[in-house]
Order: C-alpha cells, then sequence, then structure tokens
C-alpha cells in the first residue's frame, strides 16, 4: 500500500502547481491525486472520488514517491518528426505574405512539392496554416476574375438580342 506523508513545503508546492495556468488537463489529474493520498485517502478510494481506475491512481502515485513533483507532468508523447522543416515552413509565410493571389489549401500542399519536392496532404496543410496562424484566401466560388470583359460584353449583347427575337415570336404567335 503506497502512502503519501506531504511536508508543509510540499503541500504549498502541491496548491501552487496545481494552480499554474496552462496546465495540462493530465498533469492536474496526477496531481489531485496527491492531495487526498495525502490525507490518508487508500488508492481504491481515491480511484473512486476521481472516477479514474485504481491501477492508474497506485501508478501515478508510486511515480511520485519515486520521483516527486517531476515525475507527473504530461511527457511530449514521442513520434515521427515532421519533414516540414522551419526553411519550408518559413517559404510558405513569404508565399501567402505577397497576397499576389488567393491560395487554397490544397494548392499550397502543391506549391510544397513543387518547390521543396515534400507531398502533403490539403488537410494537414489546413492543420498546419491554423496551428501556425497563417492566414491565406480561398478563392471564391465565381470565375469572374477568369473571364475576358471583351467576351462577355459580345455575349451579352447576343443574348439581348435573342431575348428580343423571343419576345417579337411570342407577340406574332399570340395575334
Amino acid at each position: 500500500m503506497y502512502r503519501v506523508h506531504l511536508s508543509e513545503e510540499q503541500r504549498e508546492e502541491l496548491q501552487r502547481r496545481t494552480r499554474e495556468p496552462g496546465l495540462a488537463r493530465r498533469t492536474r489529474d496526477r496531481l489531485e491525486m496527491i492531495r487526498p493520498a495525502d490525507a490518508g485517502w487508500s488508492a481504491p478510494k481515491v480511484a473512486r472520488h476521481l472516477r479514474i481506475g485504481r491501477k492508474r491512481v497506485r501508478h501515478w502515485i508510486g511515480a511520485f514517491l519515486e520521483g516527486g513533483f517531476d515525475a507527473l507532468p504530461e511527457k511530449p508523447h514521442p513520434g515521427q518528426r515532421s519533414a516540414l522543416t522551419a526553411e519550408m515552413r518559413a517559404g510558405i509565410r513569404a508565399e501567402i505574405g505577397k497576397k499576389e493571389r488567393t491560395w487554397t489549401a490544397q494548392q499550397i500542399a502543391d506549391w510544397v512539392a513543387e518547390r521543396f519536392g515534400l507531398r502533403l496532404t490539403a488537410d494537414w496543410v489546413g492543420k498546419l496554416l491554423r496551428r501556425e496562424r497563417l492566414s491565406y484566401k480561398r478563392t471564391s466560388r465565381s470565375v469572374k476574375h477568369k473571364q475576358d470583359p471583351e467576351q462577355v460584353e459580345a455575349k451579352a449583347a447576343e443574348l439581348a438580342e435573342l431575348e428580343q427575337r423571343a419576345m417579337l415570336s411570342r407577340r406574332m404567335s399570340a395575334t
């Protein structure tokens, strides 16, 4: 059975650590396991009170007894490092910052593939842009920017002439 006996300084440290802004939820949960254990509660009673598993409570109380408060914080999860380097992110930031055109996440992914030879999905690029707080402009659903103004004017005149003929045709058939 694990027994936790905190000194007055450790209780103050526990109080201070649980009130830190930006504290990870899991770290806070682990710190909160120590307080009732210090009051003499058993691991099963702490587990029932916090509505978590007894094994988990025993694990973290044991970790605290071995390593103190430094054993409780959430550690970064190991994983594969991103192939997207700081240089590539700076390039994306600079390209979007030019504001010469509008972008979609897929277009940025294609640009990265062309420029750096790294293939990224549009979903991942969108997440990256939000995480980096980069604002990119999505293209609108309009094709106005692709239209030739002279051609548009000619087709509008042609349409107006066809509508006029249709009206004359209806008038003649009505009489």
